[in-house]
């Protein structure tokens, strides 16, 4: 497996349609609470 980044709009948002992303990282024994803090870490307020 190796590193893959794509990204594209979908679609426009419908009205009322909550506005969300997701990530989804595949692989095992990942550290699910170290990957969220260290996203948390990138927030811009």
């Amino acid at each position: 497996m190796h590193m893959i980044l794509e990204g594209d709009h979908q679609r426009a948002w419908k009205d009322g349609e909550k506005h969300e992303s997701r990530l989804v990282f595949i692989g095992r024994d990942l550290d699910a609470d170290r990957l969220r803090k260290s996203f948390e870490a990138c927030q811009a307020a």
